[in-house]
């Protein structure tokens, strides 16, 4: 009896201890399955982690090298790629971040995304900034074209103004030749057309109180002066009135004019100066020798001394003496 239920004990003891050599076999294998499924899914976690770093490092580097491509001389355009290389290597070291140390693939994936339009961005933007300055390179090329052109124009216009000034300074040089050349012909005309006067005779003379004259010498008893000259013949005159205008120098040396009594000033052609005279005489010429006299009473008293008489006719001297009053 004792014996059949030591062995029932044994029985219900082997059956308890091989249910919990079944259920920790259970739990061991529900524990191995838990954690290979969770290998596995570390496993590719691993490979996707390392596949979007890999896509990650691919995109960056191709992009920097399109970007490397599409330097040139422009310094700006050289300028905004360096910037732009400079933005994408913060956003690729943000995505680095988001894959290793926060685990945060799907934020990883959308800024890898978000790279990849970044530099479709970035490319466009160059691509239409180089599109653009060689539009300024074509314009800028046509200015100077046309500048180059305007300039040779201008050059050549200039050139002409140059020869047509030339010319000009050289016409009126010669201008100023033939008018100097015409004056002085027309003053060797007018010097040859000087009727000249010979024979110049000055007597003074005292009026009486029945308006008789007398002829005196001494200054004081003088009233009126005569002056008288002889013509010459001139072919080169035509028939008509001719002015002789008379100048007295006193002994002092002073032109002796009263205008009241027609004195005034001429021009002195062999000089252009400008001189007075003490009066004018106009005779009807006709190519002969004829005897001109012309009185001078200034109702003032003469002095005594040597006396200068001059004739002119049309602006030059045509004949001069000297008379001395006591």
């Amino acid at each position: 009896m004792n014996t059949t239920k030591s062995r029932k004990n044994l029985s219900t003891i082997a059956i308890i201890a091989i249910l919990l050599l079944l259920g920790i076999n259970g739990i061991l294998l529900y524990d191995r399955a838990s954690k290979d499924q969770e290998i596995s899914q570390l496993k590719k976690d691993l490979t996707e982690v390392r596949h979007l770093q890999s896509e990650l490092e691919r995109e960056y580097y191709e992009a920097l090298s399109e970007l490397d491509d599409m330097r040139s001389d422009n310094e700006e355009l050289n300028a905004l790629i360096d910037a732009q290389k400079t933005e994408l290597t913060r956003q690729r070291d943000k995505i680095s971040t988001l894959i290793y140390e926060n685990r945060n693939l799907e934020g990883a994936r959308r800024e890898l995304d978000n790279l990849r339009v970044q530099v479709d961005g970035y490319i466009a933007e160059i691509e239409t900034l180089y599109r653009e300055n060689e539009e300024l390179v074509m314009e800028a090329d046509r200015l100077k074209r046309e500048k180059e052109i305007l300039t040779e124009e201008i050059t050549a216009e200039r050139k002409a103004t140059d020869e047509l000034l030339a010319l000009q300074t050289n016409l009126v040089q010669e201008k100023e030749i033939m008018d100097r050349e015409i004056r002085d012909l027309a003053r060797k005309v007018e010097r040859a057309s000087v009727i000249e006067v010979g024979h110049i005779d000055v007597q003074g003379y005292r009026l009486t109180d029945g308006g008789r004259e007398r002829p005196r010498r001494r200054a004081r008893n003088i009233d009126v002066l005569r002056i008288c000259f002889e013509t010459s013949q001139n072919d080169l005159v035509e028939f008509g009135d001719e002015a002789f205008f008379i100048r007295l120098i006193s002994p002092a040396g002073e032109t002796m004019a009263i205008e009241s009594l027609g004195s005034g000033i001429i021009q002195d052609l062999s000089d252009n100066s400008q001189i007075r005279f003490t009066q004018m005489k106009t005779i009807p010429y006709s190519n002969e020798v004829e005897t001109i006299c012309s009185n001078w009473s200034p109702n003032m008293a003469f002095t005594s001394g040597k006396y200068t008489v001059e004739i002119y006719n049309k602006g030059f001297l045509a004949g001069r003496s000297d008379f001395e009053l006591r």
